[in-house]
């Protein structure tokens, strides 16, 4: 069985292919991505992974989160804001391919109330041991955000 290809590796034929087919929105998005990576390794104040598929999904996972702000900021802009925000949308969804699945609405409500109710129920629940217990038991693997809306809904 072979081994997968690397992140970096998939990013390096994203961008040739992108060369190729003379896609300057694929090309550039790759390059900008390449780049970040490089100023994660340079950087002397960096925290986290410093090599590997760990560096590169880092350095995505940081820049959709960037974008995913800036994509709400540019929708609040209206009309003056709608080229910006379909660039960012559609950087956000090419990028989504190297991101790890995340957990769906219904199964983090799940976890969510397993944790509640290991917490003696609604009551006795806060909503920041609940979001602490999901994260950290689920870490990866669902979205910070979509937890917070659940056990505060879960918790009214």
């Amino acid at each position: 069985m072979s081994e997968p290809i690397s992140l970096e590796q998939q990013i390096n034929d994203r961008m040739k292919d992108a060369m190729r087919a003379k896609d300057a929105p694929t090309k550039d998005l790759m390059r900008m991505i390449k780049s970040k990576v490089t100023e994660q390794l340079t950087s002397k104040s960096s925290k986290g992974p410093q090599e590997g598929d760990a560096l590169w999904l880092s350095v995505i996972e940081a820049y959709v989160k960037m974008s995913q702000k800036a994509l709400i900021d540019y929708e609040a802009l209206g009309e003056s804001g709608a080229e910006h925000a379909a660039q960012v949308r559609w950087e956000i969804e090419a990028l989504q391919v190297y991101l790890p699945q995340r957990a769906d609405e219904a199964t983090t409500e799940a976890w969510v109330q397993d944790v509640i109710e290991g917490m003696g129920g609604a009551a006795n629940a806060k909503l920041g041991a609940v979001m602490g217990a999901v994260m950290k038991a689920h870490k990866g693997e669902v979205e910070p955000a979509l937890v917070k809306r659940v056990a505060g809904r879960l918790l009214s």
